[in-house]
């Protein structure tokens, strides 16, 4: 009976420790990192500003769920899609051609060079915090009429130009997935980024669930590790200045829905 008593005591002491330690123990690293914060006015747009910033992930799959600021009456993210999936070890952006913050009923002073609080909640790495620099207002180009992410330009195919055609295709690699752009009458030209249009020729943009993943400028890249569920991946292809390609009154790109499980 003795020894019992022994080993329950032990145990519960065992228990105990556990405890104390999970609850003085340092808290988990940052997995998520912000960085390049800017907002921006919007012309035509009274008390309407646009806030743009990098998002770093370097752990696993994550969500953005929701966005803040000590300064506004109002915050949220534009579009309709709420998965707003972060994927792992991979960066991703809040874009001006892409899903960006919108703030409403700022106070205080927000001229150029000032910066404005800003905080992202994600559902694992929890409130991330920074501050977004103050430029100058921004245009609001025509791109979302094309049913376009962001507010950004097009570019229409003339008479007698190639119209690029694309389709994307997905494959999963262990936690990664290979995106893989089939084109028709487009090249991808990295070396020519920045520079003049030149027709049939440019890169692309990648977007997750309307997130921008970035800038693609080859038919192959990698993305991380995704939540589990559906997403649907989007490819969409711009000119060397920037400007989504449209033909008609179509633009074009070419979109997947994938499965993680």
């Amino acid at each position: 009976m003795k020894a019992r008593k022994t080993t329950v005591v032990v145990v519960l002491a065992i228990v105990t420790a556990l405890a104390a330690w999970a609850l003085t123990r340092p808290n988990a690293p940052n997995t998520i990192l912000l960085s390049n914060a800017t907002a921006a006015s919007l012309k035509g747009s009274d008390n309407v500003v646009a806030v743009f910033v990098d998002i770093a992930n370097t752990g696993s799959a994550d969500r953005l769920l929701s966005v803040s600021s000590p300064n506004a009456a109002s915050a949220h993210f534009t579009g309709q899609d709420s998965r707003r999936a972060v994927p792992g070890s991979t960066k991703v952006s809040l874009s001006a051609d892409g899903m960006h913050v919108v703030l409403h009923g700022l106070t205080g002073d927000i001229s150029d060079g000032r910066t404005l609080p800003l905080s992202l909640t994600f559902e694992k790495a929890g409130t991330v915090s920074t501050r977004a620099r103050v430029v100058a207002p921004r245009s609001k180009g025509v791109a979302s009429q094309y049913g376009l992410f962001g507010i950004g330009d097009i570019c229409k195919v003339g008479e007698g130009e190639p119209a690029p055609h694309i389709e994307v295709i997905a494959k999963q690699m262990d936690e990664t997935w290979r995106i893989q752009v089939l084109s028709q009458d487009f090249e991808f030209t990295p070396s020519l980024v920045d520079g003049p249009h030149v027709p049939g020729t440019g890169h692309g943009h990648i977007y997750l669930n309307g997130l921008k993943l970035g800038r693609i400028y080859s038919p192959t890249t990698v993305i991380g590790e995704l939540p589990p569920g559906a997403h649907d991946i989007r490819v969409t292809l711009s000119t060397n200045d920037h400007r989504a390609y449209v033909v008609g009154d179509l633009p074009i790109t070419s979109a997947i829905r994938v499965i993680a499980d």
